[in-house]
């Protein structure tokens, strides 16, 4: 569920407009964006050889995941 959340504040603050943005805001998503980024490593460890679970890349929306290929 973290990913999840994590995902939608991404989104959420990319989808704000440019001048709407506070710079408090540009830094809160460079940290989601980091965050969202050790959690895709963590989850990939986390599941390496577990056929039952979704691919990161079903959990998130809005973002560029690498494909399982």
């Amino acid at each position: 569920m973290i990913i999840q959340a994590v995902d939608r504040e991404i989104n959420r603050l990319t989808s704000l407009p440019d001048d709407a943005i506070t710079p408090a805001e540009e830094l809160r998503l460079v940290d989601y964006e980091s965050l969202a980024d050790e959690l895709e490593e963590a989850y990939t460890n986390a599941t390496k050889g577990q056929t039952n679970l979704p691919a990161y890349k079903l959990l998130v929306t809005g973002r560029s995941a690498p494909d399982d290929d």
